[in-house]
C-alpha cells in the first residue's frame, strides 16, 4: 500500500478530533468532579470544524471541485470563527487564521486539483492548529480540575480517529488524482493502521458500555457503518471510494458524538 504522509503526533490514547457538515452541537465533556468549562467544549467543537473543513475541501477537489462540498467547508470555517472569538486566545486565533489561508490561498493545477505544494501548507497548518488545541485541552482539564473517565475519553478519540482516517484517506485521495507525491517531515502513518485500531478500541467500547442501553444502541449503529466501510480503509489502493468515505465519515463521526454527550447527562 502507498504510504501516506501525515501529520500525526499522537500519543497511544490521545488523538486529534473531523465531519462532513458542520457541526450541529457541541461535543459536551466527559463526566467528571468538576464541571467542564464552556471553553473546553468550544475548543473540541473547533477542532472537529478544523477537520471538516479540511476534509470537506479535499472532497471539493476529488470531486472535481464540487461547489457544494466547498459551501460546507465555508461553513465549517465560519462556524470556527465564531469559537475562535468567543475564545478569545491569541496562539488559536493566529493558528486558526493560517489554517483557513492555507484554504484560500490553496493552487488548482490544470486538471482542477490543488497542487502539491499547497496540499503540503495546508496539512501543515492543519497540524499546527491541532496539535495547539489537544494542548490546550490538556490544559484546561488540568487548570479546571476536570476528573477523567479513561472509557468515554476513548470514545471521543474514536470520534478524532474516524475524522483523523476519513481526513488522511481524502487526503491522499486529492494527492493520487492530482499526479502528485507527497512530502513531509512528519510521521509515516498507513491508513489500514489506523483502521485496526479503530476496529480494536470500538469492540473495547461495545463491551465496556453494553450495559448502557442508550450509549449501546448508537455504537451498535457505528458498528454496522463501520463494518460496511472498513475495507475502504484497509485496501485503499483497491477500493477508491472518496465520496463514500466522507458520506459515511459524517454518520459514524456523529453517533459517535451522541454517544459522548449521552455520558454528561
Amino acid at each position: 500500500m502507498r504510504r501516506l504522509m501525515i501529520a500525526l503526533a499522537m500519543s497511544a490514547s490521545c488523538l486529534g478530533s473531523l465531519s462532513i457538515s458542520p457541526l450541529a452541537t457541541a461535543a459536551p465533556a466527559a463526566p467528571s468532579a468538576t464541571a467542564a468549562p464552556q471553553s473546553l467544549r468550544s475548543v473540541q467543537q473547533l477542532e472537529t470544524l478544523s477537520y471538516q473543513a479540511a476534509t470537506t475541501f479535499y472532497l471539493h477537489s476529488v470531486l472535481n471541485r464540487d461547489p457544494e462540498q466547498m459551501k460546507k467547508t465555508q461553513a465549517n470555517l465560519t462556524a470556527g470563527d465564531a469559537l475562535v472569538k468567543s475564545l478569545a486566545n491569541p496562539a488559536i486565533s493566529a493558528k486558526w487564521s493560517a489554517f483557513k489561508q492555507s484554504i484560500s490561498s490553496a493552487r488548482f493545477t490544470s486538471e482542477g486539483v490543488p497542487d502539491n505544494d499547497s496540499l503540503n501548507v495546508i496539512d501543515g497548518a492543519h497540524t499546527a492548529l491541532t496539535l495547539l488545541l489537544r494542548s490546550n485541552r490538556t490544559e484546561q482539564r488540568l487548570s479546571a480540575n476536570v476528573a477523567t473517565d479513561k472509557m468515554a475519553d476513548m470514545l471521543y478519540d474514536q470520534h478524532v480517529l474516524m475524522h483523523t482516517m476519513t481526513a488522511a484517506y481524502l487526503r491522499k485521495s486529492a494527492d493520487y488524482f492530482g499526479g502528485a507525491i507527497v512530502q513531509s517531515q512528519a510521521p509515516q502513518v498507513e491508513i489500514d493502521q489506523l483502521a485496526n485500531k479503530f476496529t480494536a478500541q470500538l469492540n473495547m467500547l461495545t463491551k465496556h458500555y453494553a450495559r448502557n442501553a442508550e450509549v449501546a444502541l448508537l455504537l451498535r449503529e457505528v458498528n454496522t457503518k463501520w463494518l460496511f466501510i472498513r475495507n475502504s480503509f484497509i485496501n485503499f489502493n483497491e477500493n477508491n471510494v472518496p465520496f463514500i468515505v466522507g458520506r459515511y465519515n459524517d454518520q459514524i463521526t456523529q453517533k459517535l458524538l451522541e454517544a459522548y454527550a449521552k455520558l454528561s447527562q
